[in-house]
């Protein structure tokens, strides 16, 4: 992701209490895409994140990528939205990062996929639902 930005990258919150921002990581080392896709999965998949109702990774003041959880008849979907077809590229190459182990493995993706499948693709998103509709 270098070749896009270069700067500091964050991940941020919105909460559904009173949509405020919160600053949740301040990513230093690594790759930001790969740790906001494990920030995404878990998020999806109600291990974190659960008072915010949509996840943000910004490049200093540029949006990079945004996630929101949606709800239609009953079934939940989670929408990524990328500022480029190039962000929403990386995305699809990239794995998962976790804090302090800057290496891209497989970490939530598996249980993700055991509850979300890919609904829409397009240059700059993609849209998963869930077919178990086993979400909040």
């Amino acid at each position: 992701m270098g070749n896009y930005f270069t700067g500091d990258f964050y991940v941020y919150g919105r909460l559904k209490e009173d949509d405020s921002y919160r600053v949740l990581y301040h990513l230093k080392e690594g790759n930001p895409m790969s740790r906001f896709k494990h920030e995404v999965y878990s998020y999806a998949l109600n291990k974190k994140h659960e008072e915010y109702k949509s996840l943000y990774l910004y490049c200093g003041y540029a949006r990079v990528a945004k996630c929101i959880r949606s709800c239609v008849d009953e079934v939940h979907y989670i929408t990524v939205s990328f500022n480029s077809a190039e962000f929403g590229n990386e995305w699809d190459r990239c794995r998962e990062q976790i804090p302090k182990v800057y290496v891209d493995m497989k970490w939530l993706e598996m249980s993700f996929g055991k509850e979300w499948s890919l609904h829409v693709s397009e240059d700059c998103s993609r849209t998963y639902q869930n077919f178990r509709l086993t979400s909040k």
